[in-house]
């Protein structure tokens, strides 16, 4: 898909002072593609603030090594302070729901609002959608507008958009892989991002905590339908107990779908505030955008997510009633 990126580049050449924040519980998409629209923002000469509403994960630290770039929504930064801040743009979501705590002061922006996304799921945030759904990263968007606009990609900025394109292609083994994605990560690496060091700082850095839990968390799976269907729990007391935190679940949900024969895979994580988070992969064609959608979630079609309401117990029973009706709905049906 061609993106005309003259909405932005309008913008870039009559304001100022932008806001860029992402979505609660950023990923390597999330903060990289942060990484490369900040990087192009003042290249242009830009006064860039990037906050967001959650912290950034440990895994994440090499992409902001001395701690300046990413700002937290809540301790750091009050509305207040974003107070001049001229246009808001938004990457990685089209829902008010992952917005978080930073959703009422988008809701109020009194400036312009651009969201720059490749998620299928989207609300109306009064704002400028420049959209591809089938691009296979919000990365990818990022760096075309770099090359539409006149930017240079350093290596600050390769370094953040290899980063987002291989978190969200599963480090290039998931079928949103093309050649054209490999060539992107070869232009990239030409422009000085180490991938062997991006590999070691995502991958061979993990806390006690995080292996301790992911060993409980496998410890833990459960087989749905013969064998197609598998899940894990996550609670909060899992998390205390092996000195984890949140962040440290990220990718965990992909080992239910890599036992042989399962389907569609399921990680619940109970929620510091309550509810749970279900996250859902699929690998036999089920969308599980769509499935996501019934339980006022979104995503992509092999991965999606939504937070529900209630206890663990009745949300992973009302979740697994909806991925039974969705890969054998006359079975279920039989059964009453």
């Amino acid at each position: 898909m061609i993106i005309d990126w003259t909405p932005l580049a309008d913008l870039i050449e009559t304001r100022d002072r932008f806001l860029v924040t992402t979505h609660v519980r950023p990923d390597g998409d999330a903060l990289g593609s942060e990484v490369g629209m900040a990087g192009l923002l003042r290249q242009k000469g830009k006064d860039v603030r990037v906050v967001n509403v959650s912290h950034t994960p440990p895994r994440y630290d090499f992409l902001d090594p001395d701690g300046s770039l990413f700002e937290h929504f809540g301790t750091a930064v009050h509305p207040a302070d974003l107070a001049d801040r001229e246009v808001a743009l938004i990457l990685d979501l089209s829902a008010w729901s992952q917005l978080g705590d930073m959703a009422e002061y988008v809701r109020s922006f009194p400036g312009p609002r651009v969201v720059i996304d490749h998620h299928l799921s989207q609300d109306d945030l009064g704002a400028l959608f420049i959209k591809d759904t089938a691009a296979e990263a919000t990365g990818i968007l990022v760096m075309s507008a770099v090359a539409a606009l006149g930017a240079a990609l350093t290596r600050e900025v390769a370094t953040g958009l290899l980063t987002a394109i291989a978190m969200d292609t599963g480090w290039f083994r998931h079928t949103n892989t093309r050649p054209g994605t490999l060539r992107a990560v070869a232009e990239l690496i030409e422009a000085g991002a180490d991938i062997a060091a991006i590999y070691r700082d995502l991958f061979e850095r993990n806390t006690l905590g995080r292996l301790r839990l992911m060993g409980e968390t496998l410890s833990g799976l459960q087989t749905d339908m013969g064998g197609r269907v598998a899940y894990a729990t996550i609670s909060r007391a899992d998390l205390e107990r092996t000195g984890a935190i949140p962040q440290d679940s990220e990718d965990m949900v992909d080992f239910t779908v890599s036992l042989r024969g399962v389907e569609v895979g399921m990680l619940f994580i109970e929620q510091a505030r309550g509810g749970v988070k279900v996250s859902l992969r699929s690998r036999n064609g089920l969308d599980c955008a769509q499935l996501a959608a019934t339980l006022g979630g979104g995503g992509h079609r092999a991965a999606a997510g939504a937070t529900l309401p209630g206890e663990m117990a009745e949300n992973v029973d009302r979740v697994l009633r909806a991925v039974r009706q969705a890969l054998d709905p006359a079975t279920v049906a039989a059964q009453g």
